[in-house]
């Protein structure tokens, strides 16, 4: 591998994911094999990211898993590619509250990446530079080796770019304003790859823009500079040094469980290494889709219900009805399954969307209506109060949510502290066989949980 960067910006919605695309497209025309990652805990960016690439996209988040295991997982991703890109998340050092853990900031120091600034010029003038400044003083180090320069004036590159050498660091370019060149989003604020209009030919013209106007031999060059992992120390003081185990996945084994997991344009959300995670225990994964199939894998031993937006199919999920009367039966019989967000909305008696109601799975006695404002959002700290599918009672495991649907629910099975401001709420039903609630789980983060899920399948497919 050649090396890694960091694409940082000084906040959200200052281009990175348009960039990041871009850039890779330009990588990939060039003859490189890029591989991607993005900082926290979203689903979206990875699923551009692995629409211009061909691959999945990776996830580095320092809330869910220790340092180390960040590491790992950069490494055993990064090693498919021959340049590595990390896009970040919010603005550079965005953290938790108003901290700096579970920011990109720490993904950088972790990483030992040379950071790229992007910096959003719209509606500003010389302005820019005091910025870049305050990101580039604001931590030391900052890691933050060069900045270019998005929606700016053509007219003024000339006079940004002198003044980025006054202030001591180098400028590798600019993208210019154009609306065509912008990857929109709608829903909840976000919009999957899958939804973009002539998605190959933006990302074409993005790259076609950068190939003119930014440095891109000069960042590759930059990139060559990180770190190999394995010589990063393992320890904060810097004592010794880990070796990284670039292989720990395991064949999956004969007789191992076979995990169903919803797949398709209503339940997208997923982690890649969250699938990888089980494949490595010995489990079989089987895609479905509770859209268009009529039932669900008759070999089954689980079943994932990812997040999504059922809401924007809930007349079709509705009219499927072998689908959900199949997934109600099998959960009934004692199906251990997990159900999140989305995947929980799929399992109430009905979806309320638009003033309309929509009869979904009825495994949960309880309908799951609209909102005019987020819920919880965000980061969590959850605590299991009985032993239940995700571990013993006791069990703290870590999480995030985002959405602005709501339960009637009047179980909640599941107490979860907001990192940060220590709100405290309870939420989500948990039984033997079934978790379902709004957190998405992360199962390198909480591998006890993905332990206790496939556990359960085990037992399941040993009947």
């Amino acid at each position: 591998m050649s090396g890694g960067i960091l694409i940082a910006g000084t906040g959200s919605g200052c281009g990175k994911t348009t960039f990041t695309c871009g850039f890779l497209r330009a990588l990939m025309r060039r003859g490189s094999r890029p591989c991607a990652f993005k900082c926290g805990p979203d689903y979206i960016d990875p699923s551009f990211h692995a629409r211009v690439l061909g691959v999945p996209g990776y996830n580095l988040d320092p809330f869910f898993t220790e340092e180390e295991t960040l590491r790992l997982l950069y490494a055993r991703h990064s090693q498919t590619g021959d340049i590595s890109v990390v896009e970040g998340v919010m603005g550079y050092y965005d953290g938790l509250g108003f901290g700096h853990e579970a920011s990109t900031y720490q993904t950088a120091c972790a990483l030992r990446m040379p950071v790229i600034l992007l910096v959003d010029c719209r509606g500003m003038g010389s302005s820019v530079m005091a910025v870049a400044e305050g990101f580039l003083n604001h931590r030391n180090p900052s890691r933050i080796r060069g900045v270019i320069f998005n929606r700016l004036a053509p007219a003024l590159y000339e006079k940004a770019n002198q003044a980025a050498e006054e202030l001591g660091i180098r400028s590798y370019g600019y993208l210019p304003d154009r609306l065509a060149m912008q990857l929109k989003s709608r829903h909840l604020g976000l919009v999957m790859a899958e939804e973009v209009t002539d998605f190959a030919v933006k990302v074409d013209e993005i790259a076609q823009a950068i190939e003119e106007t930014v440095d891109v031999d000069g960042i590759v060059q930059l990139a060559a500079e990180a770190a190999c992992v394995e010589e990063i120390p393992w320890d904060n003081d810097g004592r010794h040094t880990r070796p990284v185990s670039w292989n720990t996945a395991t064949p999956q084994a004969e007789g191992g469980p076979c995990i169903a997991v919803a797949k398709d344009q209503a339940f997208c959300f997923l982690y890649e290494d969250n699938l990888n995670f089980l494949r490595e225990r010995g489990a079989h994964i089987i895609f479905f889709s509770p859209l268009h199939d009529r039932a669900l894998p008759k070999e089954c031993d689980g079943l994932y219900l990812s997040g999504g937006y059922p809401e924007l199919y809930a007349g079709q999920l509705e009219e499927n009805v072998p689908m959900r009367e199949d997934i109600r039966r099998r959960i009934g019989a004692g199906l251990p399954c997990i159900a999140e967000c989305g995947g929980f909305l799929y399992l109430h008696e009905q979806l309320e969307t638009s003033g309309r109601f929509y009869k979904m799975t009825g495994v949960i006695e309880a309908d799951a209506l609209s909102g005019s404002r987020k819920g919880h959002f965000g980061y969590i700290q959850a605590q299991l109060p009985t032993d239940c599918l995700l571990g013993k009672k006791g069990t703290s495991f870590r999480a995030h949510e985002f959405h602005y649907w709501q339960s009637t629910m009047t179980r909640a099975d599941i107490r979860v502290v907001k990192p940060g401001n220590g709100a405290v709420w309870e939420e989500g039903f948990c039984s033997r066989t079934l978790y379902a609630g709004f957190p998405h789980l992360y199962f390198y983060g909480s591998p006890g949980v993905g332990e206790s899920f496939l556990e359960a399948a085990q037992t399941y497919n040993n009947k």
